[in-house]
């Protein structure tokens, strides 16, 4: 039994330190749930932040401890971690001008979708200047027919 108990505590090598490139990506995905968060205040309330951070560790094979461990450690080189959160946020800029792109290419499209769904307003058309089609503009002469501007 005392051997099992020093075989688990040995394996126990404590926290891991996440590579740059993941902890790009965790650092990404939590300024992502932060602005969720943000824009739903009735969930913020209910979101305990280390369950809602969890999640995204996890995803990365990593937990809080390691998390933290990590931020620690590339905190302590403030030039390192400039270089992630610039990286994030290149990420985020780039999300947002796709982002962008793609709102303004569906507002342009219901936009115009609309102009389809009006029903003719037959009040508001244009009226022609001079009715070609009305005989008082029309006179006769002899053998030929000639236009008179109506005025």
């Amino acid at each position: 039994m005392a051997l099992l108990i020093v075989l688990a505590v040995s394996c126990h090598k404590g926290p891991e330190r996440i590579p740059r490139r993941q902890m790009e990506d965790i650092m990404y995905q939590i300024l992502l749930q932060d602005q969720y968060l943000k824009l739903h205040p009735e969930l913020r309330r209910q979101a305990d932040t280390t369950l809602v951070y969890e999640g995204i560790f996890e995803s990365q094979g990593f937990d809080t401890d390691d998390f933290l461990y990590s931020l620690s450690y590339y905190l302590q080189d403030p030039a390192r971690m400039e270089k992630i959160m610039e990286k994030v946020g290149d990420r985020l800029e780039a999300e947002g001008k796709v982002v962008d792109k793609e709102l303004k290419a569906e507002n342009w499209r219901k936009d115009f979708l609309s102009l389809y769904s009006l029903s003719p307003d037959t009040h508001h058309l244009p009226q022609p200047v001079s009715p070609l089609d009305s005989l008082a503009t029309v006179q006769f002469h002899k053998d030929s027919l000639f236009y008179i501007p109506h005025r």
